[in-house]
C-alpha cells in the first residue's frame, strides 16, 4: 500500500483539482491513501480539504499550525500506515503521472528510497541559467559535505519505505528548506539502498534571481545539517554531551 503524504500551503485555488488529478492516478496504481498535510493556511484550503475528505473516502487531511513543510511532511508520515510513503507536492508542479517510473526503478534496484532529480540527465527542467548553476553549486556542496549517493536533495517527489522513513525522521531536528536534505543524510546513515529518478518539472513560477536572505537561510540551514550530524547522540541515562 502507498501512502501520498501531500505538504499544502494556501493552495486552495486548486487543491480540489489537483486532488482529484492525484486520486486518478494511484486509482491506477493499486491500494493507497492521500494524506493532504496543511501547514496553517490562510486561505480556504483548510475548507477545500474537508470537502475533498468528505467526497473521497481515500483523502485523509492533517491540520497543522504553521511550522514549516518539514514538520508537515514529519507529521504527515507519521499518520501514513502503507508499507511506502510518497512525498508529492501539492501544487503538482511535478505531475503525479510520473510516480509510475519511481516505483518501477525501486523494483528493478530494490531500493528503499527513490528520488526525484533534477539534474538527471534525462530530466525535463526549464530553469533558468542562475537557478541551473544554483542547483549545480548545492549539489557540489552537499557531496562536499555529506558524500552524499545521489545528486539533488531538494526535488519534492520522492519514494521511500515508511519502516527505514519512520526512522530517520527520529533523528531529524530541522523543520524548513534543509528538512530533505537532514532526512536523506540520515536514511544514508541508516544504510538506506538509494535510486535517483528524472523528473519533468512544469513550473507555475518565475524566478528572476535568488535573493541573498534565501542564499544566507540556505547556508545557515546546511551548516546546521552538517553539525548535528557530526554531534554525537545521547546513548542512555548518564550520556553526556558535548
Amino acid at each position: 500500500m502507498f501512502s501520498v503524504v501531500m505538504p499544502i500551503y494556501n493552495e486552495g485555488h486548486h487543491i480540489r483539482d489537483n486532488i482529484a488529478r492525484t486520486l486518478a492516478v494511484f486509482r491506477d496504481i493499486g491500494p493507497f491513501e492521500l494524506i493532504p498535510v496543511d501547514d496553517g493556511s490562510s486561505d480556504d484550503s483548510r475548507e477545500q480539504l474537508r470537502r475533498a475528505a468528505a467526497e473521497w473516502p481515500d483523502v485523509h487531511p492533517l491540520m497543522l499550525d504553521h511550522a514549516g513543510k518539514g514538520e508537515a511532511l514529519r507529521q504527515g508520515t507519521r499518520a501514513a500506515t502503507g508499507e511506502w510513503v510518497i512525498f508529492l507536492d501539492a501544487d503538482l508542479e511535478l505531475p503525479p503521472e510520473q510516480i509510475t517510473l519511481f516505483i518501477a526503478l525501486q523494483r528493478t534496484h530494490e531500493a528503499d528510497v527513490v528520488v526525484g532529480s533534477k539534474l538527471h540527465p534525462d530530466s525535463t527542467v526549464s530553469y533558468p541559467l542562475v537557478r541551473r548553476i544554483y542547483s549545480l553549486g548545492y549539489f557540489l556542496l552537499t557531496k562536499t559535505l555529506f558524500g552524499l549517493p545521489i545528486r539533488d536533495t531538494q526535488t519534492g517527489l520522492k519514494l521511500v519505505r515508511r519502516e527505514l522513513l519512520l526512522r530517520a525522521l527520529d533523528l531529524t531536528e530541522l523543520k524548513g528548506f534543509a528538512f530533505d536534505l537532514e532526512l536523506l543524510v540520515r536514511l544514508v546513515g541508516l544504510g538506506a539502498k538509494m535510486a535517483e529518478a528524472p523528473v519533468v518539472v512544469r513550473h507555475r513560477m518565475t524566478y528572476s534571481s535568488v535573493r541573498f536572505d534565501a542564499v544566507l537561510s540556505i547556508a545557515t540551514d546546511t551548516w546546521r545539517v552538517w553539525r548535528s550530524v557530526r554531534r554525537p547522540r545521547a546513548t542512555g541515562p548518564g550520556s553526556a554531551s558535548p
